[in-house]
């Protein structure tokens, strides 16, 4: 599937940085922490003393596990990490009582930049923008001053994925019980191997099972179907 930028995608984001004053420390965690290494992020992240990294973790399951022992402001994540857990994650954090800011950073293909969106992710940087500048951003966006695009193209945005929830519902609906069971799985990241021992059935049953719902979804591959079951509002 093509992939875009943000910036080609959805228009240029719109960051209000306000005035650069003091603020308290911002507690946050990286998520996918091979991209992050290779950028050396951590370092620059950890050079700056109004961020305080509690912890860099490799997958969205340690991230959730973390965050019921850890206090946590935002929450950074590695748009390269599995695109299909990606959704579901940031819709588990929105729903926390004490909901963390979440940023994706990375390029993402424009479908799943709209369920990001509807989510609650406040921000998707393009990698590009990794430099001396990003403590700043993250700053700023956690305090309410960046949003992903204009107000009127975000109205428009989320009322065009609003119009296909029930269209794809009813696509949902379609699908039998083990299908369902597949989708919500790949929908929340799993591999077919991990899906084949949850729903003891063989590797080979279940990879027959994620291209049925493929065909009747209309899903091109897993990220289609994460999409596709997110905007169901099933997950």
């Amino acid at each position: 599937m093509e992939k875009c930028t943000i910036g080609e995608a959805l228009g240029e984001c719109i960051v209000n940085l306000g005035l650069a004053e003091k603020t308290a420390t911002l507690r946050m965690v990286v998520v996918g922490d091979d991209y992050i290494t290779n950028l050396g992020l951590s370092h620059l992240l950890n050079g700056v003393d109004f961020i305080d990294v509690r912890a860099m973790v490799p997958e969205s399951t340690d991230l959730l596990a973390l965050l019921t022992t850890e206090d946590v402001d935002l929450v950074l994540i590695d748009a390269t990490m599995q695109q299909g857990a990606t959704a579901h994650t940031c819709r588990t954090l929105s729903q926390l009582e004490s909901s963390p800011t979440v940023v994706v950073m990375g390029e993402v293909p424009v479908e799943l930049a709209e369920a990001l969106v509807l989510a609650g992710v406040r921000a998707i940087l393009y990698s590009g923008l990794i430099s001396e500048d990003l403590p700043m951003a993250l700053r700023m966006i956690h305090r309410g001053g960046a949003i992903l695009v204009g107000g009127p193209d975000r109205e428009a945005l989320v009322a065009r994925s609003n119009s296909f929830d029930a269209h794809h519902r009813v696509s949902y609906n379609a699908l039998n019980a083990r299908e369902q069971l597949v989708a919500r799985g790949v929908a929340e990241g799993k591999t077919n191997a991990e899906l084949a021992a949850c729903m003891h059935l063989s590797q080979a049953t279940v990879k027959l099972l994620v291209s049925s719902v493929m065909t009747k979804l209309g899903a091109a591959n897993r990220v289609q179907i994460a999409v596709s079951v997110t905007k169901a509002r099933v997950v």
